[in-house]
């Protein structure tokens, strides 16, 4: 009898375990689906082409207070100011300063340009600061 009471919670313990691993099946805890691989062939619906990208001006109608440097910076231009001289090299015959640009003007924007030649526009800007409106500019152009 000493030996049953001392088996008796063993006892006990192993049916709760036995009655809730039957509970499993029971109380709607399904087992791990298996993957099947489909049996048929998959048909794949043709893919649409993405829209092409919308093309870049390839030219610039200069606006009151722009300068090189800030045609340069805009994101449908270049989207990098240091670019500036590609549009000066490509508009020589219009510009003889840089820093003189007129309102209204329509320059170039080269869009065929090697990495090369862009390499060489931004060491050409790196040579020159930013355009500074000089002393005494009865101009104001507000930032943009």
């Amino acid at each position: 009898m000493k030996k049953l009471v001392k088996l008796f919670p063993w006892l006990v313990t192993l049916a709760a375990l036995a009655m809730l691993s039957g509970c499993a099946s029971v109380c709607g805890v399904d087992a791990p689906a298996t993957s099947v691989p489909p049996t048929h062939p998959v048909v794949q619906t043709p893919q649409s082409t993405p829209p092409p990208p919308p093309l870049l001006p390839t030219t610039y109608t200069v606006e009151k207070c722009d300068d090189l440097w800030s045609i340069s910076a805009k994101a449908n231009i270049y989207n990098d100011p240091m670019y500036w001289p590609c549009i000066l090299n490509a508009n020589k015959d219009q510009i003889r300063d840089p820093n003189r640009i007129k309102e209204g003007q329509i320059l170039t924007i080269p869009r065929n340009l090697t990495s090369s030649e862009m390499a060489g526009c931004r060491a050409e800007a790196a040579r020159f600061p930013k355009y500074v409106i000089p002393a005494g500019a009865k101009r104001y152009c507000p930032p943009k």
